[in-house]
């Protein structure tokens, strides 16, 4: 296609690079085992699969942060990752680069029942949430009512 023709590929010498230093900080949460980057590569959408270079498995806000410092001073593409299902195709690492899986990131934070609200981390799913409200009498509507 024209589109990835133009797409700026970035510096392979910058992703082993933050690939490194995400595998000091991190350890065995950085991973670039092809099983795990193939299916941070792919969705449930039509298009198809283009795997990242590495995956890093945050658990905190501190180490999403850390992961996006890397990844901005080297210049290297960053796709954040929740479950896989996009549709969209926004998580296939067209120019490689560094998926940011969230979904260790599973805390519902606080409850406002009043206000029918909520606050959850990056990784909590629909189910999950839906768990956790079920005792108050509350759910989370996938829904659209637009």
């Amino acid at each position: 296609m024209a589109w990835q023709q133009r797409l700026k590929q970035p510096d392979k010498n910058a992703i082993e690079a933050a690939v490194a230093e995400l595998t000091f900080r991190f350890g065995d949460r950085c991973t670039t085992n092809p099983a795990i980057c193939e299916r941070h590569g792919s969705d449930e959408s039509w298009h198809p699969p283009s795997s990242p270079d590495a995956v890093v498995f945050a658990e905190t806000v501190t180490e999403v942060q850390t992961v996006i410092g890397v990844c901005a001073r080297r210049g290297v593409p960053l796709i954040a990752y929740g479950s896989g299902t996009s549709l969209e195709g926004h998580v296939a690492a067209l120019a490689g680069g560094i998926s940011l899986d969230l979904s260790r990131m599973n805390r519902v934070l606080q409850v406002r029942v009043e206000d029918l609200d909520c606050t959850v981390e990056l990784g909590v799913t629909r189910q999950q949430l839906n768990a956790y409200l079920r005792d108050m009498g509350l759910f989370f509507s996938a829904r659209s009512r637009g």
